[in-house]
């Protein structure tokens, strides 16, 4: 990574013990000389004139994301794409990608600093949606795709093909397709298999499937999935959503196509705890009930 000189800043601004943490980070680069990147309403909430649009943070050395999981999720799209580092810095909760206590804050950005890190590349999603011979809408994510009946919609059944070859077609609520780092997430509550994070794969998942002969599916990271909601003699409606933050509704015979994305998320790792420790401490793993 480059020497660090624009920082930007993005912030979970619901998080409990955001504004003390957020002026104690701003006030401690502002005295190292930093240049800090805000978007509005971050900035409004230190009281800071020079606000920034999207654009703008894109050019930063280096992207904080002051909250939790979720504020490194919105962090990666925007990032991503420019391969800029991300730190997250966790306000209470989960906290399997921001692993920076806000505490700790100065020691982390210190040995930022100083060199002293390593940048852990994560694998992301490219998803585009297409309803006859148009692309309407796309998004990336960090985590997964999941595609889901609405709640008023009747069971449907959903096509899926992989590398242009039918895998199959079942009745589900759903479809998921999660990159390692979200095989701890959504797909996990359904039960799903963990991912290590540097493992190259995607994982293809049915949601709640109608019937006991599917399984989770672990797919090259090079494969291309196109899932297919299959028109129903009741009206059936369903919706793709990018970690759980972009949505976007699906109807009958739209195609939605999900890939690895053609660049990867920097995550800045400051080497305090690995992904297995992460997994007995946050899942509890290997403990007896």
């Amino acid at each position: 990574m480059t020497a660090v000189k624009r920082v930007g800043i993005l912030v979970a601004i619901h998080k409990v013990g955001v504004d003390n943490a957020l002026n104690a980070l701003v006030t401690l680069l502002e005295s190292w000389g930093a240049e800090i990147l805000m978007p509005k309403e971050v900035a409004q909430r230190v009281g800071r004139p020079q606000a920034v649009d999207l654009e703008t943070l894109r050019t930063a050395d280096l992207l904080i994301a002051l909250g939790g999981d979720g504020c490194v999720l919105s962090a990666a799209r925007l990032a991503a794409p420019f391969a800029i580092p991300i730190l997250g810095i966790r306000l209470g909760g989960f906290g399997f990608l921001a692993e920076v206590e806000a505490s700790e804050m100065e020691m982390a950005l210190r040995r930022l600093w100083e060199g002293d890190f390593v940048l852990d590349e994560r694998l992301m999603l490219q998803v585009t949606h297409q309803r006859e011979s148009s692309t309407g809408w796309s998004s990336i994510g960090l985590n997964d795709a999941i595609l889901l009946k609405t709640p008023a919609s009747p069971l449907p059944s959903w096509e899926v093909w992989v590398n242009d070859e039918l895998l199959a077609r079942y009745p589900a609520d759903g479809v998921a397709v999660a990159t390692p780092t979200g095989s701890t997430a959504y797909t996990l509550s359904a039960g799903g298999p963990i991912l290590a994070p540097d493992v190259d794969a995607l994982l293809l998942m049915p949601m709640y499937a109608h019937t006991l002969t599917l399984r989770p599916l672990v797919l090259p990271s090079q494969s291309t999935v196109q899932v297919r909601l299959l028109p129903q003699r009741r009206p059936v409606a369903g919706e793709i959503s990018v970690d759980g933050q972009e949505t976007h509704p699906i109807a009958p015979d739209d195609c939605v196509t999900v890939t690895a994305a053609p660049f990867r998320a920097k995550i800045v790792r400051l080497g305090g705890f690995s992904f297995f420790t992460r997994l007995r401490q946050k899942l509890r793993w290997g403990e007896r009930q």
